[in-house]
């Protein structure tokens, strides 16, 4: 660095002479060589965070009277960069009589006064820009300038759409390898959520222009919240190119505020006020992380700090709702939106992140009203476009308002499944509710959404969130309808008591609890309800634990739920948080663990709560650890688990496979491929043995690829049906979404007519999906078979809603079962059965009976 300094020093004290002795073309020659050598490697600096050194060279070359332009344009970013964003000002000013009709240098003059509120400078300086405008041909501008012209259209209201297609897309016609028209395209594709648009337009700028930080950070920033493999993987570019760079540091620090990592993320907030200490962005995340705290002073003195340069800055309370809405202190975001706005009522992103807030806290009908002034300012705007589309959907659900819940779905969804999830609800409320010492004196809000895009709307915004099956924002539980997203996979009732366990912790500590220990009580609570519903240790948990260390430490746990390798290793973040929260429970006692749900709502953070009420977090992490070690070496401890290499069996072998297995009994994979050696080539007498060798040394595994499973496949080829449906009943009463199960026991049982077995593994399979017939018609014939009249008319009629293969005799059923209760309503369901089957006797004989 200092020996770059000193050359350009040289360059400066020779340019005097060299000049000196030259004509006045020779002159101006000269400068011109001078800048074409040393502008790059001067811009690289300030790209790699050179800033101070930056602005020296850019200061000795402006005073030198070098003719370019760009001294003066790298100055002012460096400036700004540090903080200096009046001194920027100030100094433009002399720089626009020195160049009165560049674009870029009058748009960065109104950008930089925009920015700290100088809204006379940033007026004045669009008015000498428009007039600069005028006094050349648009068709005649370089890149930089039609970049230049769009973004101060856009800075005086122009349609986003026509900007993109009449500068920045005309800026890349005339210059393929310019770096600016990716920029301005990908960010103003970010400022209106259009994240797919705004990472094709910083890929096509890496491709053509190569690597720049404002390309690499608009490629993160689009990937945020789609990739966040990618998204790391760009910002850890820009850091690498400039590690002192504000925004990567400060998005950094967002997702370490999302892990729940404050240390580091005060850390690398602070990296920024180090250069920057007006960075008001920077203190804005210092509120937030105070406030998240429950550090009132802290939180106010920072939130003063962001607004010293700028008293009335929108920024800073939209971040600080932003952030506060992230840790899901909805009330407290709304507080901060609401003062951005009073800020600047048009501040779109305050608006957005607030319409979004207003959901979350169940108050639609005031979101409905602010998405519509969104898409009145900003057509282009995907987030309010998709709300809009939300509120036309929702506007079509049958509302089904209680004392207790408000439930939105369908008006099919509730005749098929509604009144269980209210019965369910109900009870996890009295459960739960009682299990935690709470009241709760309002009703909860619950949602159920057919079309995964919808619920991916109303619960993050935008559209994914595949294979997520609800979420609960405290007193608003959002649901995926069940039997839409992975029916037949997931069961619905256990995710609803989960999500309504989050509304009674959530309140409970005011919003105020770690993700891993909210995830962990709620699948805890899963397993209180019904132990199938529970997550237990397997093979693939097993593995992580004792292959791959995968075991989280508890006070960093919840980053396990942000950063997961795999979706198996999402799920051990469930499984391991639920375990520490039964850990706690079993070693401390109820009474202690409230004591730290109490200390958070009061404030306290999750290490200092625990150490408070039990013991230092340290010691139970260790203790923890061990347990969770044990239980791994638990499950299976009797089995070989080692996979043999190529040397110690070739398993196409018949020889070598079967030496190995002799002298290996008791290796899973060689006991598992005779498993399926033996099914293959129909030996079931002997695939049974092999099942239940394998239940004798695993008997907790219960996954598809169990002893359980070998064999009850062998005996129902056997047609063992008694011994199968045994073995199946014990399998189905241990997991929650074994379908294929519940509907091979519906077959068995129904045959042998063992009714209370039929009515329990159809509840279990439409708890999958109620929307599936054939269980549906289990659940009638077994009520009506046990005389159980009431429920029956009401499982035949939710039949009847799901369009029965015989809706004939579904009719007649209902007839016979109303007839003497309500003829009428007999009668009517009567003649559809003979509608639909004009020769049924037994419809004509109660026809007759009926009629007397």
């Amino acid at each position: 660095m200092h020996g770059t300094h000193r050359i350009l020093s040289l360059v400066f004290k020779l340019l005097p002479c060299i000049v000196a002795t030259g004509a006045a073309a020779q002159q101006l020659d000269v400068a011109k060589i001078f800048d074409e050598r040393n502008l790059l490697p001067v811009a690289s600096m300030v790209e790699a965070g050179e800033y101070d050194l930056g602005a020296r060279i850019c200061d000795a070359a402006i005073k030198r009277d070098q003719p370019s332009v760009v001294w003066r344009l790298l100055r002012m970013r460096a400036l700004a960069a540090t903080g200096q964003t009046g001194e920027a000002l100030t100094e433009s000013a002399e720089f626009i009589k020195k160049f009165p009709e560049d674009l870029p240098l009058l748009m960065l003059r109104h950008d930089l006064a925009a920015g700290v509120g100088k809204k006379d400078i940033a007026k004045d300086a669009l008015a000498k820009f428009n007039d600069a405008a005028k006094k050349k041909p648009v068709k005649d501008r370089t890149a930089a300038e039609l970049v230049a012209l769009g973004q101060g259209a856009l800075a005086l209201g122009a349609d986003a759409k026509k900007v993109l297609a009449n500068y920045f897309d005309a800026a890349k016609k005339k210059d393929a390898k310019a770096e600016e028209p990716y920029v301005a395209a990908g960010e103003l594709a970010l400022q209106k959520e259009d994240f797919a648009r705004a990472a094709d337009e910083f890929r096509k700028g890496l491709k053509e222009h190569g690597e720049t930080t404002a390309l690499r950070f608009g490629l993160a920033r689009a990937f945020e919240s789609s990739d966040r493999e990618k998204a790391d993987e760009n910002l850890k570019r820009v850091l690498e190119i400039n590690q002192k760079h504000e925004g990567a540091l400060l998005v950094r620090a967002e997702q370490l505020m999302g892990a729940e990592k404050f240390v580091e993320a005060e850390a690398a907030i602070q990296s920024v006020i180090d250069v920057n200490e007006h960075s008001a962005r920077a203190w804005a995340l210092r509120s937030a992380i105070a406030s998240i705290l429950v550090d009132g002073e802290k939180a106010r003195a920072s939130r003063d700090s962001a607004l010293a340069l700028w008293p009335q800055n929108p920024l800073v309370d939209q971040v600080i709702g932003r952030c506060l809405s992230r840790a899901y202190r909805f009330a407290e975001a709304a507080e901060h939106l609401r003062a951005s706005l009073a800020f600047d009522a048009t501040h779109l992103p305050a608006k957005v992140q607030l319409c979004h807030v207003l959901m979350r806290l169940g108050k639609e009908d005031e979101a409905w009203k602010l998405a519509d002034e969104i898409r009145s300012a900003d057509g282009y705007n995907l987030q309010a476009h998709n709300i809009g589309l939300l509120e036309k959907e929702v506007a079509k659900f049958s509302i089904k308002q209680f004392d207790d819940f408000v439930i939105k779905l369908p008006e099919r969804d509730w005749n098929v499944y509604g009144s269980r999830a209210l019965t369910l609800l109900r009870e996890a409320r009295t459960v739960l509710c009682e299990r935690y010492g709470l009241t709760l004196d309002h009703p909860v809000l619950v949602e159920f959404f057919p079309s995964q895009q919808d619920f991916a709307i109303r619960t993050f915004g935008n559209l994914g969130g595949q294979g997520i099956l609800g979420a609960c924002f405290g007193s608003v539980v959002t649901m995926n309808q069940p039997g839409g997203l992975a029916h037949g996979r997931n069961n619905w009732e256990s995710t609803l008591w989960h999500e309504f366990c989050h509304v009674v912790t959530l309140t409970v500590t005011k919003n105020r609890m770690p993700r891993w220990l909210s995830e962990g009580i709620s699948v805890y609570e899963e397993a209180q309800r019904d132990p199938a519903w529970g997550m237990n240790m397997n093979a693939k948990y097993r593995k992580m634990i004792t292959d791959e260390e995968a075991l989280t430490a508890m006070s960093q746990m919840s980053g396990a739920f942000l950063h997961p390798k795999s979706e198996d290793h999402l799920m051990f973040a469930y499984y391991e948080a639920s375990q520490a929260v039964k850990f706690l429970l079993d070693k401390f006692g109820k009474e202690k663990f409230q004591g730290i749900l109490r200390d958070l709502a009061a404030g306290k953070r999750i290490n200092d709560a625990i150490t408070a009420n039990t013991q230092p977090v340290e010691k139970i992490e260790k203790e923890f650890a061990a347990l969770m070690e044990q239980k791994a070496a638990d499950f299976g401890g009797k089995l070989d688990w080692k996979q043999p290499t190529p040397e110690e069996v070739n398993p196409l072998d018949e020889e070598s496979f079967a030496a190995f297995l002799k002298k290996n009994p008791t290796n899973r994979w060689a006991l598992m491929k005779s498993a399926d050696d033996l099914l293959e080539s129909k030996e079931w007498k002997k695939a049974a043995e092999i099942g239940q060798k394998l239940i004798d040394l695993v008997p907790d595994d219960i996954s598809t690829e169990s002893g359980y499973f070998i064999k009850a496949k062998a005996l129902r080829q056997m047609n063992q049906r008694d011994q199968e449906a045994e073995l199946l009943r014990y399998f189905a009463s241990r997991a929650s979404d074994a379908m294929p199960i519940f509907l091979r026991l519906l077959e068995l049982d129904t045959a042998a007519k063992r009714w209370p077995e039929v009515l329990a593994n159809a509840n279990r399979a439409t708890a999958l999906n109620p929307f599936l017939k054939s269980p549906q018609q289990s659940i009638a014939e077994a009520l009506d078979a046990t005389g159980q009249a009431d429920a029956a008319i009401e499982a035949w009629r939710r039949l009847l809603i799901l369009e029965p293969d015989n809706p004939a005799d579904t009719n007649y059923r209902l007839a016979k079962l109303l007839h003497g209760k309500d003829d009428a309503a007999a009668r009517r369901h009567l003649i559809d059965a003979l509608v639909l089957a004009p020769r049924f006797r037994d419809a004509h004989r109660l026809l007759l009976e009926m009629a007397k």
